[in-house]
């Protein structure tokens, strides 16, 4: 991670995790320890949409196809009551978005994830959401 550049004190940011792959959940959550204070984990839509409620938080990595409630109704309802906080989306299924759903996302990440470019583009984000 000593060679990526980020402009963001990403100890400050509080971000909700959303993943229902355990192997990557656990992943992303030691790798984003690393530079990230605050983290919560959701692993599934409906869990995402309560943490969301209860933690406001200032950035959300999601993946799209989870049981209960999916990224996109996620997204949705997260879009209803914060049009600004910074939404990437994780998936291997990109060609399931249709153009509106993409309009609701500040970025698609393909899985599988190269975190190094995942830490750059968060703080691309987080920099641009405080524009």
């Amino acid at each position: 991670m000593s060679k990526v550049k980020i402009k963001s004190d990403l100890r400050d940011v509080s971000l909700l995790i959303v993943e229902d792959g355990e192997d990557i959940i656990n992943i992303m959550d030691r790798t984003f320890k690393m530079l990230v204070n605050d983290i919560t984990l959701a692993k599934d839509g409906q869990e995402a949409i309560d943490a969301f409620n209860n933690s406001k938080p200032d950035a959300i990595l999601t993946d799209l196809r989870m049981p209960n409630v999916n990224g996109i109704e996620f997204i949705k309802h997260v879009r209803a009551t914060d049009k600004t906080i910074p939404i990437i989306m994780i998936t291997a299924y990109e060609h399931d978005l249709i153009h509106e759903d993409k309009e609701l996302i500040n970025e698609v990440f393909p899985k599988p994830i190269n975190f190094m470019k995942l830490v750059v583009s968060l703080d691309e984000q987080i920099q641009a959401s405080k524009k």
